[in-house]
């Protein structure tokens, strides 16, 4: 079996986007944003910080919906691509 299949096998393949390292852009931005949730959340009562939290939460869940469709969509378009290439392999002999 190849490589990629034995690791996917073995729970050894990680496709989630925390082992990846952010760029420097992405690290400030995910900075900044930590430090106005922090930040706006001291000015808030109890209530209102639970109110913060859920909106963080769906908006975060809303995301990942997002992203999963987007990586559907590439992946399905990759094997089309594939696909393609493979039946016009016969072109190049």
């Amino acid at each position: 079996m190849g490589k990629i299949l034995d690791a996917f096998l073995n729970d050894q393949l990680r496709i989630d986007s925390d082992m990846e390292k952010r760029s420097p852009g992405h690290q400030q931005l995910c900075e900044k944003a930590t430090r106005l949730q922090e930040e706006l959340a001291q000015t808030l009562n109890d209530r209102q910080k639970k109110m913060l939290e859920d909106l963080v939460d769906t908006i975060f869940d809303e995301g990942s919906f997002g992203e999963q469709a987007k990586f559907q969509r590439g992946f399905r378009l990759g094997v089309l691509m594939m696909a393609e290439v493979f039946t016009e392999q016969d072109s190049f002999l």
